[in-house]
Formats: structure tokens, C-alpha cells, sequence
């Protein structure tokens, strides 16, 4: 009989080894597919962008010339003086402007994949832009920026085509507002009312006055917040890690799809931050610590797979070794030197964490905190282990914006004026891990 038992036992343990590998490759097998879908669509859709006709997004641009003149007449502009927290970075939304109104008789699948730009070497990028919008192409040479998706192109180009550029920032910043109210209701009806205060105080954080001015900043916010919305409207679902993991995979795609390396962080730390602080279901330290690294790796594979996606295919059909120029980039973004100054990471954090060392920020930091003191010490009292728990999470998330500083070290420092916005990651935990104690009258009930 014992003998007996123990085959059974052993007959039981190969069965869920080779069940738990069967699902591990339905799911690699699914990752791929979604990768693949993912890649064509990018494709598709930058084409079909590169299609539409250009002259009435130069009109439209034309328009506001002055504004341009204005912001562009400097290598950066403040939208509050002296603030650098608001500040633009302009060279980038000129670029992105540039790739917008490219003309050429070439393939437009050609021009979608190697994202074709004008531009003169003895001027900026922005003085290029305010040249091409009066038709100004003499001493302009074509160059490509194959290693990006630029994923902006289509929703750009149609708004732009449609509107002036101003009128689209008030849009942009309408939006914005708009998917902030959807997120906020969405969490209240599915049981995320408790860190609704959390996210209104990280969305000030962000600087909504920037997100909205700035092209490049703004489709970070777009998908973080449409993330959030998603979570809590398949929230149940979301508490099966399979499904997690599926959903962390897909937000890391749509953000290197449309993101040029700005603040990315935030689609992945302002999401699982909501997961792991929402879940009704108990579960042990472990349990959550899997979760956490589950959909990390989600995320970064998503994330690096569709940006190598692109490095694929940009080298097929332009037969330059785009691998190259990436890894020439990944090599500059992630060395301790700009200019010849040697960057420590102490240097680094201190600029980055600067721009949130304001008395409005340290307000509304530290006011909500102190109102969740009393029940932060019942739930110490009541019940170490969840208690203990929150702290792991909490810290998981705080060390990321540090881990991703440390090795973009280059990055954060030259783009200081927007990196910093990763940094959120930290207080957004830290108010989430405080806002998620269950209240006084629970604890006292229990």
C-alpha cells in the first residue's frame, strides 16, 4: 500500500510538472503571437500614416508660426519661467514634426520604416521645422531614425490635419483631464476608491501643464491612464497572474511603439503599483513578490522584443545594420560621462529628485500620509504580516525609478527636465501601500 502511494504521489508530481510546462509554452507561444500582431500592425499603421496627404498639416502648422518662433528661438522652453519642471523639450516634438510632414516619391512603407526626416547639420532641429513649414528644403539632406517605431505618426498627422497646433494642445490637455475623470470613476466603481487620491496626486506630479504643450511627453500619460482604466475594468481577471502577465506584456509593447525614450517607467509603475495595492484576494509575501517580478519581466520583455522588432525589420528593408545604431545609443544613454564630466549616481538622483523638492509637492506628499498614520499603526498592530507586506511591495517599487536611473545614467542626467517623472513611481507606492491599510473600524472589528 505504501508503495502503492508513493507511485501515486510520483504519478501526481510529473503530471503537474509537464502540465506547468505545457502552460509555460502556451504562453511563450501566445507572447509571440501577440508580438507578431503587434509588429504588423505598427507597420500597417505608420504606412497608412506616411499615405496621407501632408499640405494641410503644413497649413494647419503654419498658423501658429509666431508660437513656434517664440518657443524655438532657444534650445528649451519653459512653460513657467525658471521652472524646470515644465520645461519642453522642443527638439524632439520638432523632430517628430519633421518626420510628420516628410514628402518623398519613395515606397511609403520605405518611408514608414526608416522614418525619413529633413534636416540641416548647421541648424537645430527646430530651425529645420520653421524652414520646412515655408517649404524651405535648400542645404536639407534626408536623414532616417529607423531604431524608433514612431508610433505618434498617424494619431499626429490626423489631428494636425484637422486643427492647428494650438487648438490641439487644448485638446491635448481636455484629453488628458477627460481619461484622468474616466480612470478616477472607473477605479471608484471597482473597488480602487481608496487610492483615487494617490493617482490625482501623481497625475500633479506628472505636470499636466507640460504633458499637454509637449508632444513626446504626452503619449506616456495617454497610455498610463487607459492602462489604469483597463486594470480596474477587468480587475478580477487581472488577479490570475497568467493574465497579468499578459497584460504588463502588451502595455510595454504599446509604449515602445509610440514612446522616444522619454519617461517610460511610468506605464509599467503606475499600473502594477495599482494591482498589487488593490487585490481584495489575500494572498502570502511570496505570492505577491511573484507577482511583482511576473509582471516586471511582462513589461521589459514586452517592452525590448518590440523595439528589437523594429531594429529587425528596419534592417531587412533598408539593409543597414540598424542593430548597430542601437547599440551604439544603448552604449551612450547608459555611460557615466557627458562632455567629459564624470557622472556619479549621487549626482545624477539629486538633479532628477530637485525638480520634486517643491513646498506644493512635499504638501501633498506628506498631508495625505499623515491622515492614514492612525490606521498604518492599527494594521502594524493588528497584523504584522500584511503589514510587512506592504513594506516589501512598497520597497520593490521604490528601488525601480532607482535601478532605472542608475543604469540610464547618462539619459537622466542629459533629460533631467523630464526623467524625473519616473521618480513618481516611488511616491506612488508609498501613498498606495498607506492608503490600501484597511481603516480603524475594520481593524477594530477584526
Amino acid at each position: 500500500i505504501q508503495k502503492s502511494l508513493e507511485n501515486l504521489n510520483l504519478t501526481r508530481i510529473l503530471r503537474n510538472s509537464i502540465m506547468t510546462n505545457m502552460n509555460t509554452l502556451k504562453m511563450i507561444r501566445n507572447l509571440i503571437l501577440i508580438l507578431l500582431i503587434a509588429i504588423v500592425s505598427g507597420l500597417a499603421l505608420n504606412t497608412i500614416a506616411f499615405s496621407l496627404p501632408v499640405q494641410p498639416v503644413k497649413e494647419n502648422l503654419k498658423e501658429n508660426l509666431e508660437v513656434f518662433e517664440k518657443e524655438m528661438e532657444s534650445e528649451y522652453f519653459r512653460v513657467i519661467e525658471n521652472d524646470d519642471a515644465t520645461m519642453l523639450d522642443l527638439y524632439t516634438d520638432a523632430l517628430m514634426m519633421n518626420t510628420m510632414i516628410y514628402e518623398s516619391d519613395q515606397n511609403n512603407f520605405v518611408n514608414a520604416v526608416a522614418a525619413h526626416h529633413y534636416f540641416n547639420e548647421d541648424q537645430t532641429m527646430q530651425q529645420s521645422f520653421l524652414d520646412l513649414i515655408e517649404e524651405k528644403t535648400e542645404g536639407k539632406e534626408v536623414y532616417a531614425y529607423a531604431r524608433y517605431w514612431h508610433g505618434y505618426l498617424l494619431p499626429l498627422k490626423l489631428a494636425l490635419s484637422s486643427m492647428t497646433y494650438l487648438d490641439f494642445r487644448i485638446l491635448n490637455l481636455f484629453l488628458q483631464i477627460l481619461l484622468l475623470g474616466l480612470a478616477v470613476k472607473t477605479m471608484a466603481e471597482q473597488g480602487g476608491r481608496k487610492l483615487v487620491i494617490p493617482l490625482l496626486v501623481a497625475f500633479v506630479f506628472l505636470m499636466p501643464v507640460a504633458t499637454a504643450y509637449c508632444l513626446q511627453y504626452s503619449f506616456i500619460v495617454y497610455i498610463t491612464l487607459i492602462a489604469t482604466i483597463l486594470l480596474f475594468h477587468f480587475r478580477e481577471n487581472l488577479d490570475q497572474r497568467k493574465n497579468a502577465i499578459y497584460f504588463f506584456f502588451m502595455i510595454g509593447v504599446v509604449t515602445n511603439y509610440f514612446d522616444l525614450l522619454t519617461y517610460p517607467l511610468i506605464t509599467f509603475g503606475i499600473p502594477a503599483v495599482l494591482l498589487l495595492f488593490s487585490g481584495k484576494k489575500k494572498t502570502t509575501i511570496l505570492e505577491s513578490l511573484i507577482t511583482f517580478a511576473a509582471i516586471a519581466c511582462a513589461w521589459i520583455g514586452g517592452y525590448a522584443l518590440m523595439w528589437v522588432g523594429k531594429w529587425t525589420v528596419a534592417t531587412l528593408v533598408l539593409h543597414e545594420n540598424i542593430y548597430l545604431d542601437a547599440i551604439q545609443q544603448i552604449i551612450l544613454r547608459t555611460n557615466d560621462e557627458v562632455k567629459n564630466l564624470e557622472l556619479t549616481y549621487s549626482m545624477v538622483l539629486e538633479k532628477n529628485l530637485k525638480l520634486l523638492q517643491r513646498l506644493p509637492y512635499a504638501l501633498l506628499f506628506y498631508i495625505p500620509l499623515m491622515m492614514k498614520i492612525p490606521s498604518i499603526v492599527a494594521l502594524l498592530i493588528h497584523d504584522q504580516r500584511l503589514f510587512i507586506q506592504k513594506i516589501l511591495i512598497m520597497t520593490c517599487f521604490v528601488c525601480v525609478p532607482l535601478v532605472w536611473i542608475l543604469v540610464l545614467r547618462n539619459h537622466s542626467f542629459m533629460h533631467y527636465f523630464y526623467t524625473y517623472r519616473i521618480l513618481i513611481i516611488a511616491s506612488f507606492a508609498i501613498q498606495c501601500a498607506a492608503f490600501s491599510t484597511p481603516s480603524l473600524l475594520r481593524n477594530a472589528e477584526e
